[in-house]
């Protein structure tokens, strides 16, 4: 391991006393003794990298000096603009920048993994503009919109990339599900609900799907319920392969192993073949809230003790009843009556479901759609928004990382395969 030893003075004119005019001068001082102590370093590893590189990897031939070009390295503390050494190959013209290659600079902004976790880490959060003033203020860096874009969707795409190599692997080559699996809890509970997002190619929506699952629920305070080991899984993409994807990562939850799962859902179509596709052992639950809503629908705001009683009928998983008397419920005038024929076809398509509703205690799909609207809603759905799809995955990818709990590790998964060693 090489080592470097450097040593340097330090001098302030001390014009004033208040620490906060202290404090300036000493992040103006932090700055220039990082990029001082930066520049020295990499004219050390320079001098070693430029020694290692004497032949063209390509040809074989003699590497040759060919002057330097300068970049700039956008770190944290500040940007060094650094005139690096170019060897050029006598032979095939190829040209090589050693330092590059030794201290793993990944692109042309010579931007650190630093920079762009923080940049990352408020787009999640708020738009590209916004990430791009707070960057400004709290880092000094000038990093445009677009590009802050640009690493969100380089960053997501290898995340992307990632999951669909994953999914292939497990659905296309039938790979063994067991590296995935886990141990699983007592009850395990599924759940999946979808929004939509306006598409700005099209000027129509595209929709966003979601699933979560958890099995530890804590109550901490009146009304609240922390969900302390739930993970989510959501894309724009079509439902089976949202479904593969999400059924790896419900994996790790241990669906396989788990005692009972309970799959709670609206009762939409794709969501329940999705259901009887990937999870096949779970019990499938109407969500008592929706179906609640449907019967408001029909019967309207006048009928309010009959959906009650309607309720209380679900709650007992009695979905034959429920139909009986909603068919006294007709009414001559024909656009109410068909409104009460559909809430009962509604009824009769979900009334395996609908019997499962006293198995979790009137248990409902609140905890997914808190989920879309903090996974979906908050960052693609504000006022004015619109995105092209091939832009809202990789950020939705990246927003999921940091809402489970995964932030730190990826980063420091990335930082490990740019890391470089000296013998």
């Amino acid at each position: 391991m090489k080592e470097i030893k450097l040593s340097f003075d330090i001098n302030l004119a001390l014009k004033q006393f208040d620490v906060h005019w202290i404090e300036e001068q000493l992040l103006h001082l932090r700055e220039e003794v990082f990029l001082d102590i930066l520049r020295r370093i990499l004219n050390e590893i320079e001098a070693v990298a430029v020694g290692r590189h004497t032949q063209c990897e390509g040809c074989g031939e003699m590497l040759v000096r060919n002057g330097h070009e300068f970049k700039q390295i956008r770190t944290l503390v500040g940007a060094l603009r650094y005139g690096r050494i170019r060897l050029r190959c006598k032979r095939c013209g190829e040209e090589v920048y050693p330092l590059d290659k030794a201290i793993g600079l990944e692109a042309r902004d010579g931007m650190t993994l630093g920079v762009r976790e923080r940049a990352l880490w408020a787009s999640v959060e708020v738009s590209y503009e916004k990430t791009h003033q707070f960057l400004a203020k709290f880092t000094g860096l000038e990093v445009s919109r677009k590009k802050i874009h640009n690493l969100a969707w380089e960053e997501g795409e290898r995340i992307t990339a990632w999951q669909e190599k994953r999914r292939e692997a497990v659905f296309g080559k039938g790979k063994s599900l067991s590296e995935e699996a886990r141990e699983g809890p007592e009850v395990l509970y599924v759940q999946v609900d979808g929004t939509a997002v306006n598409d700005r190619e099209s000027g129509e929506w595209m929709e966003c799907r979601v699933g979560t699952s958890f099995s530890r629920r804590v109550n901490i305070s009146k009304g609240r319920v922390w969900l302390k080991d739930k993970k989510t899984y959501a894309s724009v993409e079509k439902a089976d392969s949202f479904g593969e994807k999400f059924y790896i990562e419900c994996l790790k939850q241990g669906v396989e192993n788990a005692g009972k799962v309970y799959f709670i859902s609206d009762g939409a179509v794709w969501i329940k073949r999705l259901k009887e596709d990937y999870f096949p052992q779970a019990l499938g639950v109407l969500d008592i809230w929706h179906l609640e809503r449907e019967l408001k629908q029909a019967l309207g705001e006048e009928k309010k003790e009959t959906v009650e009683k309607l309720k209380l009928l679900a709650l007992q998983g009695n979905a034959e009843e429920i139909v009986k008397r909603l068919m006294k419920e007709v009414p001559p005038d024909i656009v109410k009556a068909e409104k009460i024929f559909q809430v009962a076809e509604y009824v009769m398509n979900n009334a395996e479901w609908i019997g499962n509703i006293p198995k979790v205690k009137g248990y409902g799909s609140g905890p997914v759609e808190k989920t879309v609207d903090i996974t979906v809603s908050r960052r693609f759905k504000k006022r004015g928004m619109s995105w092209y799809r091939h832009g809202v995955n990789p950020l939705l990818q990246m927003r999921l990382l940091k809402l489970n709990g995964e932030w730190d590790t990826y980063w420091d998964q990335r930082k490990q395969e740019a890391a470089r060693y000296a013998a």
